[in-house]
């Protein structure tokens, strides 16, 4: 279910740079092809306010955990949290995942979260628990997974004016949004993990 590379979006999120990329499409929120975009980050700095904060339809979305507990972003305030959104049939996705450990194993202690948000099967259905467990396994993640709704997917979509996966976003400890990364790739990859450093190194863990 990868996408064709029909065409090009830009992407004006933080009035960055432009790369080209490629995701998988996902049909449950539209009826749009998936599309390669742009992706746009913006350097951290010490100074966070001159960030938008999450906004409240993603922040306060239930997040369906695999026990079936519904936690929120927004419960997670005071930590930086990166939300991924993934499915099992997206080889982007896959690519990736090893990144996303690896950043989660380095930062945890530093209050730094990984949350993978899988976003269905593709046609409006949420992939089953046990082949969440087991993909999981396969790919031996060590960050917390969950389960979201179509609904929720869309605002990502709106968001990000993104609509296909991996497309991730970087939330800092006051909430504020500070990186989209959109699609997978080396180029993305590499630049979220830059960023990610720059909120870190700029955020020391509370009571450190």
């Amino acid at each position: 279910m990868i996408s064709k590379l029909n065409r090009l979006i830009c992407i004006v999120t933080f009035a960055a740079f432009g790369l080209i990329i490629g995701g998988c499409g996902d049909s449950s929120v539209s009826d749009k092809p998936a599309n390669n975009a742009a992706s746009n980050t913006k350097p951290a700095v010490a100074d966070s306010s001159q960030y938008p904060l999450l906004n409240s339809a993603i922040a306060n979305a239930p997040l369906e955990q695999l026990d079936g507990t519904k936690i929120k972003a927004a419960d997670r305030k005071g930590n930086i949290l990166l939300l991924n959104l993934w499915a099992t049939w997206c080889g982007p996705c896959r690519s990736e995942m090893p990144h996303l450990v690896e950043l989660h194993s380095k930062y945890r202690d530093a209050g730094f979260q990984v949350l993978g948000l899988d976003v269905g099967d593709g046609n409006g259905n949420p992939e089953s628990v046990e082949d969440i467990k087991k993909f999981a396994a396969k790919m031996r993640l060590n960050y917390e997974l969950f389960r979201i709704s179509n609904e929720t997917v869309g605002e990502f979509y709106k968001l990000n004016k993104f609509e296909g996966v991996p497309q991730t976003i970087l939330i800092d400890r006051q909430g504020r949004l500070r990186g989209v990364f959109l699609g997978g790739g080396e180029k993305v990859i590499n630049t979220m993990k830059q960023t990610v450093d720059k909120v870190i190194a700029e955020s020391p863990t509370p009571g450190a």
